[in-house]
């Protein structure tokens, strides 16, 4: 039964026998006498009667015009406008069932059914909306019953004439047949409905269209929706607030049925997300060529969220890397995160055989070469090409030294714990800012995060500043008792006494010498506009910086400034008498007498920092020694070079198939003809360039485009899937922590993309949504 109903109501054809039925009832019905606009009068026709038919000159008179035929079977309107409803005519009455007295019908019904035909004849009334959308076919034969009396023979039960109007006005057939009307247009909607109802479906949907605009501003902000029940959430209170002043909308949401239940919620939530959705898909249809970033984490109820983004570029050569949505893996492998991004791409329909660059991190599971994400992606698309995400490589590089160094793993250790001693309790931290002097800013001590990249430096770059204030600091709570149980009082004198030695103070000074730069250049990494070769370019810029630190001349000025801060705050520094270091009698090999090796505190001190510089050296060199990021940049330099004039070779680029050889490198010898009067640096200032130009002119590049989109869709760093974590923790808190994970996607997608989200069409969406139910047809009605 249930699948039944279900294809009845999409509107499956009924069974031979029943169409059958209905044509042969159809046909039994005789040929109506059809009408014109202007029918010809009888004699008898007056001024009278015409004020008897309501005084409208397309009303044929009462009694002689009116000949809707009602023979048994389906009643016609074909010489009809609009509804037949005499205003002073004499209804003809007569007993019901056991009644002593006589019923008539009422005018007044007229007012408030617009949509009654009354055919004088047989005394009846009809649906006038529904017997116009069959005569016009607007209305399947298999939809209504022929033995409905508004629509065959006409209802003359007048006793229960208000139920039974009621009843037909919110039946599937009425809605359906209003809906049809209202698409043509050629009817006014206000001779389908009673007035009653119209208005009752005009208050639903305004309060329909405040409840979808406030789920949209929400759902932009990231906030939550409910509360411990429905009754109590933002959603609700917010709705309140917005029909302050309309009673009877507020009156509406104060109902028991005023249709924000949860499922409602999530529904709503769901149309907001898929237009998103939709909207990303069609902008990135035009683009050749697609990008791919993707990464894990897990929230917040320790659920694993596999973020992925699409880069591609549109009709104006602009490059943009979108967030398509969380999804949760059942596991982390390789296969499974490779099965989750095919079923992103199969679901958007977005073709994956476009693919030609992805950036993951360096988790084996992602860069494995034999099982990883990346390897199957590469057999799947095998002129794509993978990049390691910069800045993780970036970021590795500075946990290598930090591991290796026992001077910066000190120091680090020493500001993480200085942050925490400070941090965890208010009393500490207001102890610290009074210590600041009248003329001093006071600063906040920030923990070390392994997980972001640009929060380093700034953290020991604080340390540094406040390092006097850190230390009187320290030293008043490592003896405090009232305050701090034993077990702290250790852990801060322990810091108080690496405070004091200059051994630390000159730790921090070559920490922040090393990280400044790094992080500079990780954040021109995480830009929209970064590419390959401009990584490449910051990269080589990081080593001559990292590499200029090898000198005596920045070790002497750190180790004066660290004894001008002992004398100053009384550090303790090393033993500065010269010890001689000689080498074992047993090992020498020669009489000859030995160099004298001083082996001074200060010494050790620049072999550490020493060992650090080159360390960083040697690992971005290695780090950053990527196949892919040279052809990458390659192939960018090969538009920049063509774009000023140069020649270019096409055969070390390995482009794809779809490019023409021959015509590109004809079109690269004429790039410079329209990029001539600018100077084009960037691969983005050759697509500017291009895309300025005149549609025809435009069409003499066609292959051109085609590399710089290819340039142009290649990822260096998973920031924007970084991103989107940030949103995540905003929306999953320890509060929503028992999200749905479709829930959970849906507001992450209008959280990201509140640009698309606010360009929505709100009355499109509440259309999709009415007309997916006939229950939501008859409460609110027709767009």
């Amino acid at each position: 039964m249930a699948q039944k109903r279900i294809l009845d109501f999409f509107g499956t054809p009924a069974s031979k026998k029943s169409r059958t039925e209905v044509q042969r009832i159809q046909e039994s019905i005789p040929t109506l006498t059809s009408f014109s606009p202007e029918p010809s009068r009888p004699a008898s026709f007056t001024s009278e009667t015409a004020k008897t038919c309501g005084n409208n000159p397309h009303k044929p008179a009462a009694p002689p015009c009116n000949a809707a035929s009602t023979g048994g079977g389906i009643s016609t309107l074909a010489a009809f406008e609009e509804p037949f409803q005499p205003s002073n005519f004499v209804f003809p009455s007569r007993h019901f069932g056991t009644e002593t007295f006589n019923r008539a019908f009422t005018p007044a019904w007229f007012n408030k059914w617009k949509w009654l035909h009354y055919v004088t004849e047989t005394n009846r009334v009809l649906c006038f909306a529904c017997l116009k959308a069959i005569e016009k076919k607007l209305i399947n034969a298999d939809s209504f019953r022929v033995d409905n009396p508004f629509v065959s023979g006409g209802f003359g039960n007048w006793r229960k004439a208000t139920a039974k109007f009621k009843e037909h006005e919110r039946s599937k057939l009425h809605m359906d047949s209003v809906q049809r009307h209202a698409a043509l247009g050629n009817v006014p909607i206000n001779a389908l409905l009673s007035n009653a109802l119209a208005e009752q479906q005009g208050t639903a949907r305004h309060v329909l269209e405040l409840l979808f605009r406030s789920i949209r501003f929400l759902g932009s902000k990231g906030m939550p929706f409910r509360g411990d029940t429905t009754r109590d959430g933002i959603l609700y209170e917010l709705m309140l607030e917005r029909t302050y002043d309309l009673p009877k909308e507020r009156e509406w949401v104060m109902r028991r049925d005023n249709w924000m239940s949860n499922t409602i919620q999530s529904e709503i939530i769901q149309q907001f997300a898929h237009a998103i959705q939709r909207d990303i898909v069609a902008r990135s249809s035009e683009s050749r060529f697609y990008g791919l970033t993707a990464d894990g984490t897990t929230d917040v109820s320790t659920t694993e969220q596999f973020s992925c983004n699409l880069q591609f570029v549109d009709s104006s050569l602009e490059s943009h890397c979108l967030f398509l949505g969380f999804y949760n893996a059942q596991d982390s492998t390789g296969q499974t995160l490779f099965s989750c991004i095919k079923d992103v791409f199969l679901r958007l329909n977005i073709p994956i055989e476009r693919l030609v660059a992805y950036c993951f991190d360096g988790a084996s599971n992602m860069s494995g070469c034999f099982s990883g994400v990346q390897a199957r992606l590469k057999e799947l698309c095998p002129q794509s090409m993978y990049v390691h995400c910069n800045n993780h490589a970036l970021d590795l590089v500075l946990q290598e030294v930090a591991c290796e160094v026992t001077l910066v793993a000190d120091t680090l250790n020493f500001v993480r714990g200085v942050a925490t001693v400070i941090g965890e309790s208010p009393k500490r931290k207001q102890l610290f800012e009074s210590l600041f002097g009248c003329d001093e800013v006071a600063v906040n001590i920030l923990g070390l995060c392994p997980t972001r990249w640009c929060v380093r430096a700034t953290a020991i770059k604080r340390v540094c500043f406040s390092y006097s204030t850190l230390l009187a600091t320290l030293n008043l709570l490592k003896d405090d008792k009232k305050l701090l149980r034993g077990d702290s009082r250790s852990k801060i004198g322990g810091l108080w006494n690496q405070a004091r030695k200059g051994r630390t103070f000159f730790g921090v000074l070559c920490c922040q010498a090393l990280f400044e730069p790094c992080e500079a250049v990780a954040r021109g990494l995480q830009s929209s506009k970064a590419s390959a070769l401009g990584a490449l370019e910051c990269a080589n810029v990081l080593k001559d910086r990292i590499a200029a630190l090898r000198d005596d001349d920045i070790v002497e000025e750190m180790v004066h400034k660290v004894e001008a801060c002992a004398s100053e705050m009384d550090l303790k520094m090393p033993d500065t008498t010269a010890r001689v270091s000689r080498t074992p009698g047993h090992f020498r090999q020669t009489t000859e007498p030995e160099a004298v090796a001083h082996n001074a505190a200060t010494v050790i001190w620049r072999h550490q920092f020493y060992q650090a510089v080159d360390l960083v050296s040697a690992e971005l060199k290695r780090r950053f020694d990527q196949e892919s990021m040279t052809l990458a940049a390659s192939r960018e330099r090969a538009v920049i070079v063509a774009a000023g004039g140069g020649t270019v070779d096409l055969e070390p680029l390995q482009l794809p198939k779809e490019l023409d050889k021959d015509r590109l490198n004809l079109q690269l010898k004429m790039l410079c003809d329209v990029t001539r009067e600018s100077q084009c640096s960037t691969v983005r200032d050759v697509a500017s360039c291009l895309s300025k130009l005149h549609p025809q002119t435009r069409a003499l590049f066609t292959e051109a485009e085609k590399l710089i989109q290819l340039c142009l869709c290649l990822p260096i760093s998973v920031a924007s899937s970084e991103r989107s974590f940030s949103n995540l923790r905003r929306l999953k808190t320890w509060l929503r922590s028992t999200m749905t994970q479709k829930r959970l996607t849906h507001l992450s997608l209008m959280n990201v993309h509140t640009d698309i989200l606010n360009a929505l069409d709100i009355h499109s969406l509440m259309r999709d949504f009415i007309y997916s139910a006939p229950e939501r047809q008859a409460t609110f009605g027709v767009i």
